[in-house]
C-alpha cells in the first residue's frame, strides 16, 4: 500500500515532464514546473527562439535575461527544486537520520524535529516537515540553511537600508516642525510687541490688562507641540536605531542561525516604528497667530472694563510675496505674480554630495557630469569627460558602486515601469543605448540614430523626447536660405525605446519666438515632460531667455520669461522645476490647473550654473558640468 502510495506520488508530481522518468537534478521554472536539467538543456537547444522558450507543461513563455547565455548555462540559472529533492529522497528512503545538534532550532510545530530550512516568503525558521507540508505556496521561498547565507545577507542589507530610510523619515519630521515654527514665533512676538503697546495706552487699567495679557500669552504659548512631538519621534527613532545597529552587528555573524534569527524579528519590529511614524499626522501646512483686537476697548476702555482685550487665532499662514511680472499663455500677454521675494524664499538644507577622485579612474581626468538621475535607491551619473555611466548610492557620501564605459555619452532618462534606463551619445557616431541596471550596469541594446541626440526626457507613453543640435554641415538643400551664421541650430523628437523617431519639431517652428527675438544662439537647452504629454524646455535667445511649453501637435501652450536665464528643467509631482543661472536658485510653477509660480529654493554653497536638473523621491539633485553632483533635501513647496 505505502510503496503503490509513494509510486503514484512520484508519477504525478516528481516525474518530468518530458522524460517522464523520475526528475534528476531538477530545476524550477518561473511558473513552478518542474524539469531534469539535462531535459531543460535540451529543450532550450532545441525551442530557443528570440531569446525565449516556451514551458512544455503551461506553454508560458520564458525569456533569458541576455543573448549570449549558452543553453547550459541558462539551464543552470534556473534554481534547484530543492523540495522536490527532499520528497524524492523521503520516498526513496535516502534519507538519513541525523544526530540532533546541540545548539540546533527545535521545530515549534514538530518538536522532535530539527529546524534546518527558512521560509523567506513567511520570515520563518521552520524544519523539512513544515517546508513540505505548510510552505508550498507561490509566496513562499524555502531555502536549505546550507544554501541561504548569501540570501539572508542580502534580506540583512535591505532592511537595514529600509530602517535608515525610516530613521531619516523621523528626522525629517521633526526638522520640518521646526522650520514652520520660526513663523509661529514671529508671529508670537508681533502678538506681543502689540500687547506691551496696549499697557502704555491704558495705564489707569494696568493690573486688569496684565491679567488678561497673560491669559492671551499662554494661549499663544500652548498652541505650538514640537517639543511633544519630537519626544514622541526621538523614541521611536530610537528604537530603530537600536534595530539597526542590531541588523549591522549581525552582518559580522559567521553563524547562519543567529543571522536567520535576527532576521526573522525584523519585520514585526519594522512595521510597528512604521505605524508609529505614520500615527504622528503630522500636518503640512505651516500657522501663525493672530491677535483679532477688539476696538470697543481701545476706544471705550473706562466703560468697558470686563470686555476683553482680544482673542487668539491659529490661521493658515499668508500665501508668500511674489512680485509683478508678464508671460505669455496662449498667445495672451498677462500679468500675474513671479518672483518670490528674496526674504521669503526657502532655503534647502544639503543631503549629499558626490564627487569621484580623479585618482580613482584610470585615466586621471576629472568628471564633468551632463545627466542625473534618481533610479531607485541609487544616483545614476554621465561622466561625459570619461564616457562612463557611474552609479553611487543616495544615502552616503561619494559611496561608488559601479560604472560602464561608453563612447560619446551626454544624458540619461528612466524608463517607465522598467529597471532599464536609456542614455544618448551624440559623438562621432550617434547612438541611443539602453542599460540594464539589474545587479551591474551592463549595455543591453545599442542603435545608431541619425540625428545627434543629447537631452533626454520620458513621456507618460513610454516615448520620449530628445534635443538634437546640429550643425552647418549638416544642412539640407531646403536649409540654404537660413542665416547660419550663429553656428547651430536646435530641433526636437519624438522617439521610441528603440530609437525609432516617431514625431519632429523643425526650427521653423521651434525659431520663432516673435516677442524675444531671432536668432537663437543656443536654441535649446533642457527638457521635460509633463504628464498631459505637453514639453517644457527652456530656450536662450541673443537677447532673451525663457521656457515654453507646447504639445505634440506642435501648438506653443505658453512661454514665461522668468527675467533670469533658465537652465535645467524638471517636472515632478505636478511642479517644475527650472534652476535660473544668475540668481543661482530654483523656481517652482505649479502646472495644476493654470500655470502659477509657487516658490523659489535657496541652494546653499552652491555656485554652479545648474545645467542639468532632477527631482525625485524627495530629493533634487544638480549638476553644472563639474566633477560635482549635489544633492538637496526637498521641503514642501
Amino acid at each position: 500500500m505505502q510503496r503503490r502510495l509513494a509510486d503514484n506520488i512520484t508519477s504525478d508530481h516528481l516525474s518530468c515532464p518530458i522524460c517522464r522518468d523520475t526528475l534528476k537534478d531538477p530545476k524550477l521554472l518561473p511558473c513552478d514546473h518542474s524539469i531534469c536539467f539535462e531535459c531543460l538543456t535540451q529543450l532550450i537547444e532545441s525551442t530557443r527562439r528570440f531569446n525565449k522558450f516556451s514551458c512544455p507543461v503551461d506553454r508560458r513563455e520564458i525569456t533569458a535575461s541576455s543573448y549570449t547565455l549558452s543553453a547550459e548555462q541558462w539551464a543552470s540559472s534556473f534554481p534547484t527544486d530543492e523540495l522536490s529533492l527532499l520528497l524524492l529522497q523521503a520516498i526513496s528512503g535516502d534519507t538519513k537520520t541525523e544526530t540532533k545538534p546541540k545548539d540546533g532550532i527545535l521545530c515549534s510545530d514538530h518538536p522532535q524535529n530539527v529546524c534546518d530550512f527558512f521560509c523567506f516568503g513567511c520570515y520563518k525558521i521552520i524544519c523539512s516537515e513544515c517546508a513540505v507540508e505548510n510552505h508550498r505556496g507561490t509566496e513562499c521561498n524555502c531555502k536549505n540553511f546550507k544554501n541561504c547565507a548569501d540570501l539572508a545577507r542580502e534580506k540583512l542589507r535591505d532592511a537595514y537600508d529600509e530602517i535608515e530610510n525610516l530613521i531619516i523619515t523621523g528626522q525629517d519630521i521633526v526638522f520640518k516642525e521646526i522650520d514652520k515654527d520660526q513663523l509661529l514665533v514671529q508671529s508670537r512676538q508681533q502678538i506681543r510687541s502689540t500687547i506691551y503697546k496696549l499697557k502704555t495706552i491704558v495705564q489707569d487699567f494696568e493690573k486688569m490688562i496684565n491679567r488678561k495679557c497673560l491669559d492671551i500669552l499662554s494661549k499663544v504659548d500652548s498652541v505650538t507641540n514640537v517639543e511633544e512631538l519630537k519626544k514622541r519621534t526621538e523614541g521611536i527613532v530610537k528604537d530603530l536605531k537600536r534595530i539597526r545597529d542590531e541588523v549591522e552587528l549581525s552582518k559580522s555573524l559567521t553563524s547562519t542561525k543567529d543571522i536567520l534569527t535576527v532576521l526573522s524579528k525584523i519585520p514585526e519590529s519594522l512595521q510597528k516604528n512604521t505605524d508609529l511614524l505614520y500615527s504622528l499626522a503630522v500636518s503640512d501646512n505651516p500657522i501663525e497667530l493672530k491677535l483679532e483686537l477688539n476696538e470697543k476697548f481701545l476706544n471705550l476702555c473706562e466703560t468697558l472694563i470686563d470686555q476683553p482685550i482680544g482673542t487668539v487665532h491659529a490661521v493658515p499662514a499668508d500665501a508668500v510675496d511674489f512680485e509683478d511680472t508678464e508671460a505669455t499663455v496662449c498667445s495672451k500677454r498677462i500679468k500675474f505674480s513671479s518672483d518670490v521675494l528674496p526674504l521669503r524664499a526657502l532655503e534647502l538644507d544639503p543631503f549629499l554630495a558626490i564627487q569621484r577622485d580623479p585618482s580613482e579612474s584610470e585615466n586621471k581626468i576629472t568628471a564633468r557630469f551632463t545627466g542625473v538621475i534618481i533610479h531607485g535607491h541609487s544616483i545614476i551619473a554621465i561622466d561625459n569627460a570619461n564616457f562612463k555611466v557611474q552609479r553611487f548610492r543616495d544615502t552616503i557620501e561619494n559611496q561608488f558602486i559601479d560604472e560602464v564605459l561608453i563612447q560619446g555619452i551626454y544624458d540619461i532618462t528612466n524608463i517607465h515601469e522598467n529597471d532599464d534606463v536609456l542614455v544618448t551619445s551624440p559623438g562621432k557616431q550617434s547612438r541611443l543605448i539602453r542599460l540594464s541596471t539589474y545587479n551591474s550596469l551592463s549595455i543591453i541594446s545599442e542603435k545608431v540614430t541619425e540625428n545627434a541626440y543629447f537631452s533626454i526626457s520620458q513621456l507618460p507613453d513610454c516615448t520620449f523626447a530628445v534635443i538634437s543640435h546640429s550643425s552647418p554641415s549638416g544642412a539640407s538643400k531646403k536649409r540654404v536660405n537660413f542665416d547660419w551664421s550663429r553656428g547651430v541650430t536646435s530641433h526636437i523628437d519624438i522617439i521610441d525605446v528603440d530609437g525609432n523617431v516617431l514625431k519632429h519639431f523643425s526650427e521653423n517652428f521651434l525659431c520663432e519666438p516673435n516677442e524675444f527675438g531671432n536668432p537663437f544662439i543656443m536654441p535649446l537647452k533642457s527638457i521635460c515632460c509633463l504628464p498631459n504629454g505637453n514639453i517644457v524646455v527652456s530656450i536662450e535667445t541673443k537677447t532673451n531667455s525663457f521656457i515654453s511649453c507646447f504639445n505634440q501637435n506642435a501648438r506653443v501652450k505658453w512661454t514665461y520669461d522668468l527675467n533670469d536665464t533658465p537652465e535645467g528643467v524638471c517636472f515632478d509631482d505636478g511642479k517644475i522645476y527650472v534652476f535660473l543661472r544668475e540668481s543661482k536658485a530654483v523656481r517652482v510653477l505649479s502646472v495644476d490647473g493654470d500655470l502659477k509660480p509657487v516658490s523659489t529654493l535657496k541652494l546653499p554653497n552652491y555656485f554652479g550654473d545648474g545645467n542639468s536638473l532632477f527631482v525625485g523621491r524627495n530629493l533634487l539633485s544638480v549638476i553644472d558640468k563639474t566633477e560635482l553632483i549635489r544633492l538637496y533635501k526637498l521641503q514642501s513647496c
